[in-house]
């Protein structure tokens, strides 16, 4: 290289190597630091233990595909609460109005038009929707369901293999059984809202009382986070497939339970800071929707991932083999070994022949020759 050159390049290329090796110790120094903060301080392992499981085994694309399927299922599931509700507002047409205009008034943005739309047009083919929902529900709740225990069992670390014909019904039901429940939960949480406790108080009889109110205001929550912590429980521990006992998961679904109680308390912020500008006025409703819809789904599998690092839960996690057969391939591999064993044994059986019978034919040739020795 020339002088010239070099006087110019050999200053930056030191400098350069000088900001890599300063960088690099500064990582080193980090990973070092992070690394002692992690054995002196438990909790904060669990945290990165979690983070690290939920990301190796691909929870946020889980999350996002179970976002699409969420709002799939929705769809068939509104349309026959709407059929239901039809056939009850078609001979209460002034019940009907002021659902409408509660909808209207309530639901932020373009969302409520469109819902009170929906509503209008499922009222008027009531018999159509609820038919053709009951159908669509039943197929899009087997495929979300079956999305669901796919993706909390890879976060868990394997798969398992399930009767094709089987696997769906018991998808189906249990898809209707936790779906009732979160209804009830939903319903719990909604009624600590402003305007549907106002409504609860009269019928009570105790809107008078604003210590009641204040009172219903603060318990209803409470309430919300108790009926909704055995379904997260159950959640967690039953639909991955691994026979994880429901003790096992009762501190990951309380999490859960408070972390869905925060998110449904803050949805009415989401859905009107989501509705401002053209773009939230066009599509703010389905962005709102699949927002949510995500969020839910990644405290699902987040907590899918506490729970699965939990160090009570370490014998069942499934990292080490990748497919958990069931019994019936179980049987069938047995059977494949033991035929297997048999066709070897057989072979040896033939070999220790056929080196017998060699055996013998060397053992008549010594003594031909012997004999010809003497003569």
């Amino acid at each position: 290289m020339p002088v010239g050159i070099a006087i110019v390049v050999d200053p930056i290329v030191a400098f350069v190597k000088a900001i890599i090796d300063r960088v690099s110790a500064l990582i080193t120094a980090i990973t070092d630091g992070i690394k002692a903060a992690r054995e002196r301080f438990p909790f904060l392992d669990r945290v990165m233990s979690t983070l690290e499981r939920h990301d190796e085994h691909y929870g946020g694309a889980f999350a996002a595909a179970m976002s699409f399927r969420t709002v799939m299922a929705l769809v068939p599931v509104l349309m026959v609460a709407f059929a239901i509700a039809g056939f009850i507002l078609s001979r209460q047409p002034e019940l009907l109005d002021t659902m409408r205009q509660t909808i209207i008034d309530a639901v932020p943005g373009d969302l409520g038009d469109t819902l009170a739309k929906a509503m209008d047009s499922a009222v008027r083919s009531r018999s159509t929707v609820g038919v053709v929902g009951l159908l669509f529900a039943a197929l899009t709740g087997i495929n979300w369901m079956s999305g669901a225990r796919q993706a909390m069992t890879a976060i868990w670390g394997g798969n398992v293999d399930r009767n094709p014909v089987l696997s769906k019904v018991f998808d189906l039901g249990q898809f209707v059984l936790l779906g009732l429940w979160f209804v009830v939960a939903l319903v719990m949480s909604a009624a600590g809202s402003t305007t549907l406790a106002d409504l609860v108080m009269v019928w009570l009889n105790l809107d008078w009382s604003p210590v009641a109110v204040d009172m219903f205001q603060v318990v209803a929550p409470i309430v919300s986070i108790l009926i909704t912590w055995p379904l997260m429980t159950v959640i967690l521990a039953k639909v991955p497939l691994v026979n994880l006992p429901l003790r096992n998961a009762w501190k990951a679904g309380l999490l859960t339970a408070i972390a869905f109680e925060v998110l449904k308390s803050a949805a009415g912020m989401i859905i009107a800071s989501t509705s401002r500008g053209p773009a939230g006025a066009a599509f703010g409703s389905i962005i709102t929707v699949m927002m949510f819809i995500n969020i839910v789904a990644r405290i699902l599998f987040y907590m899918t991932a506490w729970c699965a690092t939990d160090p009570v839960n370490t014998s069942y996690l499934l990292d080490q083999e990748d497919t958990v057969t069931s019994d019936s391939d179980e049987e069938a591999t047995g059977e494949q070994t033991a035929d297997e064993s048999s066709v070897d044994g057989e072979s040896a059986d033939g070999e220790s022949a056929d080196g017998e019978g060699a055996e013998g034919e060397n053992a008549d040739g010594e003594s031909a020759d012997a004999k010809a020795g003497k003569a």
